[in-house]
């Protein structure tokens, strides 16, 4: 190929020649304001002539009404495909989405659940079965409308990706396909994170209290954070902590009646017999930092191990590099890390190319390359492969080891080691539950996520371990485990793993958490009191997924703690009702960490090879 160059004899035409340049940019950008200004004209044009019917009352199977709201062209020349969402946020927060399938080819309808905005009814939240039921009348309803072409797909977030899930428990014929992102795992990841409750849950149900919305009360950041303070301060039992905020009582207490994942959690969400029978195409989405990532991950590999293999082909999975809103609203930017442009995904378009695919006969959307999409942090790019197993294919191990039973703090940390302990003294920690100093050095996070102290320097209860820089980058991806030798001399405590990449510079990123509370260390549905100074090995194997290459020259910081923070529900470590405890049941922990021959504590990290 010849290499042409642009010869500039003299002065004026270089002058000539920035004219030129400055004359094209400006009709470049004329042009793309014209285009703008065409297509926003258009979309009024078609939004001028959508319908809206906005309280269609559509009756259930034993006489209660719920409210829908729907949106579609206003002129139909057939029956058309209808998108259905089921939300207890009020059906009012649809109006933007409502307007893009209308626009698009569809019929949008969102129905509030029962005892929720214009529906009648009691509100009884999470209970799938409920739920399921309600959700096959809505879809049966919605098939016999003349507008309706029998063809109903669901999509929505958080709550409302929960419900498309609870609605494979009844299987509407007429449900062709489900969308459910950043979907909640009741019992799992909420109203408790791992059998420990959020003080979030407090603030959920205050904006889900009654018919109406509550967004002023929900978004009021500094009123949550004074009760959350109150409740940490004065050693309040978290069974009353709904008396702070002046809500019904009524769900809090069913929920605390049920501390861990026995047949009522269970029961919210599909069978494994439920999932054999599903065999509709499902795209699940989530995020690095969702905080209902857990639940999204369960329902997904659940169902990739109970359904049939026909159904697992038409199964996809999206992971973005987002926190729980981002898994609807995309942005650049999470957490104080910045991504690539690719991040930013248009999620409304991505479902309705998925929709046109799977009712209209349109081509497989060009994003979904394969059945796992997921995004590698620190590159910042989209891998692809055919099922989330494949995203690794090796494991590095790191053991823990101290110098005479020094970790607690960043100065004076253990270390990360590719060698196996030999004879070393053991590590530990104390945690106080009457020491409140820890509120000054917490953030209040507006969802539920709470990831303590995340730069490991304020470090009071915490043990502290450094790998050595990294001879070269290094693709983690995947899930990592934590297998640690612990002793306590309480019957219980609660206990918080999280893993940081260090730069060279000193600044941490958070790749990943967990937390367990001690009498669930064998079982999530089966409580067993620690037995004071028996040493038992504690697997830490519930972690976020998450995929970074971490960069030459970082170092890996893993920190063991204590939860001591006023966003959960406090262990006095007393071994009794947690939720009954007050700070006349506080016993101090020490938690005793062991690495040597025969405790030999470690981490297992995924990595990707080339």
């Amino acid at each position: 190929m010849k290499n042409y160059k642009l010869k500039i004899k003299n002065g004026n035409d270089g002058i000539m020649l920035k004219k030129y340049f400055r004359l094209v940019l400006i009709w470049v950008c004329f042009i793309n304001i014209f285009c703008t200004l065409a297509v926003e004209a258009g979309e009024k044009a078609v939004d001028a002539n959508i319908k809206l019917i906005m309280d269609q009352k559509v009756p259930m199977r034993d006489g209660v009404k719920l409210s829908a709201r729907i949106w579609m062209p206003g002129e139909i020349n057939e029956a058309l495909p209808v998108v259905f969402v089921f939300t207890p946020y009020i059906s009012d927060e649809s109006q933007k989405r409502g307007m893009f399938f209308a626009r698009n080819g569809y019929v949008y309808i969102s129905a509030d659940t029962r005892g929720r905005g214009n529906s009648q009814g009691i509100f009884d939240p999470l209970e799938g079965d409920k739920h399921s039921r309600d959700i096959y009348d809505i879809v049966t309803w919605i098939v016999d409308q003349p507008w309706s072409n029998g063809q109903v797909v669901m999509r929505g977030g958080s709550y409302r990706g929960m419900v498309q899930w609870q609605a494979m428990k009844t299987r509407p014929k007429n449900l062709l396909s489900i969308v459910p992102s950043a979907s909640v795992y009741p019992g799992l990841d909420f109203p408790s994170g791992l059998n420990i409750f959020y003080m979030y849950t407090l603030r959920w149900l205050a904006s889900t209290s009654g018919l109406t919305d509550n967004p002023a009360l929900f978004r009021n950041g500094d009123y949550w954070k004074n009760k959350y303070l109150e409740q940490y301060r004065e050693h309040r039992p978290y069974s009353r902590a709904w008396e702070l905020i002046g809500i019904e009582e009524r769900i809090f207490k069913r929920w605390l009646a049920h501390p861990y994942f026995d047949e009522y959690w269970q029961s919210c969400s599909p069978t494994p017999g439920d999932y054999k029978q599903v065999n509709i195409p499902i795209l699940t989405i989530t995020g690095h930092f969702d905080g209902d990532q857990f639940g999204s991950l369960t329902y997904y590999k659940e169902f990739m191990k109970y359904a049939s293999k026909e159904a697992k082909k038409n199964h996809y999975l999206v992971i973005g590099p987002w926190d729980h809103g981002g898994t609807r609203r995309p942005r650049q930017e999470t957490n104080g890390m910045m991504f690539g442009k690719n991040a930013v995904l248009d999620m409304d378009q991505l479902h309705l190319d998925w929709y046109n695919w799977h009712l209209k006969g349109k081509k497989r959307p060009e994003f979904l390359k394969n059945n796992v999409c997921y995004y590698v942090m620190g590159a910042n790019r989209w891998k692809y492969v055919a099922a989330l197993e494949e995203i690794s294919n090796a494991k590095q191990v790191w053991y823990l080891s101290s110098e005479n039973g020094k970790a607690n703090d960043v100065f004076h940390s253990g270390k990360l080691t590719e060698t196996m302990p030999g004879k070393e003294k053991p590590d530990r920690f104390e945690y106080d539950p009457l020491d409140i100093t820890p509120a000054d050095h917490y953030d209040f996070p507006d969802e539920f996520v709470d990831y303590q102290d995340q730069s490991g320097a304020f470090a009071p209860h915490k043990l502290i371990y450094h790998s050595p820089p990294l001879e070269k980058d290094l693709e983690v991806s995947g899930y990592i485990t934590f297998n640690a030798y612990i002793s306590l001399n309480v019957p219980d405590t609660d206990l918080q793993v999280t893993l940081y990449e260090i730069k060279p510079d000193g600044t941490a990123i958070l790749l990943t958490w967990t937390i367990m509370r001690a009498r669930y260390r064998n079982s999530l549905s089966k409580p067993e009191p620690v037995k004071p100074g028996k040493v038992d090995l504690y697997k830490f194997d519930i972690f976020d997924f998450f995929s970074r290459v971490i960069a030459k020259g970082s170092r890996f910081r893993l920190i063991i703690s204590a939860i001591n923070s006023p966003n959960w529900e406090k262990n006095y470590n007393s071994g009794g009702v947690v939720a009954e405890e007050t700070g006349k049941d506080a016993r101090k922990a020490v938690i005793t960490l062991f690495h040597d021959k025969k405790h030999p504590t470690h981490l297992v990290l995924p990595v990707y090879e080339e």
